[in-house]
C-alpha cells in the first residue's frame, strides 16, 4: 500500500497533467503543488519518469496472475478508462504527450508477458504466443489509447464487449489452418 505521501505526489502530478503536457511538469511543480520539499519526493521517486511509471504501473497492478486471455485484456482495458474517466483531462493530456509509441514504451513488456501466459495456458504452441500476444497488445494500447483521447467517450461497457467477443474467437484457436 503506497504511503500518504506517494499518494499525495500522484495525485499533485495528476492535477498538473490535467494543465500542461508531461513535459512541462517538472519536480519543483510537483513539490509546490503538494507542499513537500525536494528531498522528500526523491525519497519516494528517482525523477518525474519514475512517477510515471508508477502511474502507469497502476494500470497493470490488477492483471490477473492466472488469468485467461479475456479477463487479462479486459483488466488491462478497465482500468484505462476507469482512469480516463476519474481524470478525463489528465488522461487526455497523457496521450497527447506520450503518444502511443510513448504507451508501448512504457507498457510492452508486462503486457506482452501477461498475454503469452495467456496463451500458453490455452494450449497455443510456443512460436505463435510473441506474436498473438503482441497482436493483442498492439490492438489493446490503440483502443485505450483512441479512449484516452476521444473528447465523447464511447461506452466502455459496450467497447468492452466488443473486446471480449474479439479476444474470444482469438484465444478459442490454438493453432492456424495451417499447422493443422
Amino acid at each position: 500500500m503506497p504511503s500518504f505521501t506517494k499518494k499525495a505526489i500522484l495525485a499533485s502530478f495528476l492535477h498538473l497533467l490535467s494543465k500542461k503536457p508531461f513535459d512541462k511538469i517538472t519536480v519543483r511543480d510537483i513539490v509546490d503543488d503538494c507542499g513537500i520539499n525536494r528531498n522528500t519526493f526523491y525519497y519516494y521517486f528517482q525523477d518525474i519518469y519514475a512517477v510515471l511509471e508508477d502511474l502507469l504501473d497502476e494500470w497493470l497492478r490488477d492483471l490477473p496472475e492466472d488469468g485467461g486471455l479475456q479477463e487479462t485484456a479486459l483488466a488491462f482495458f478497465n482500468a484505462v478508462t476507469d482512469f480516463t474517466l476519474r481524470n478525463p483531462r489528465a488522461a487526455h493530456t497523457l496521450s497527447l504527450s506520450l503518444g502511443l509509441e510513448g504507451m508501448e514504451r512504457y507498457l510492452a513488456k508486462r503486457l506482452d508477458e501477461s498475454f503469452v501466459a495467456c496463451f500458453d495456458r490455452a494450449g497455443w504452441q510456443e512460436q505463435n504466443r510473441a506474436v498473438a500476444a503482441a497482436f493483442v497488445r498492439h490492438a489493446l494500447l490503440g483502443f485505450a489509447f483512441s479512449y484516452m483521447q476521444s473528447e465523447k467517450k464511447r461506452d466502455a461497457v459496450a467497447v468492452s464487449e466488443g473486446i471480449c467477443a474479439v479476444l474470444g474467437a482469438l484465444a478459442g484457436q490454438s493453432q492456424t489452418k495451417n499447422e493443422k
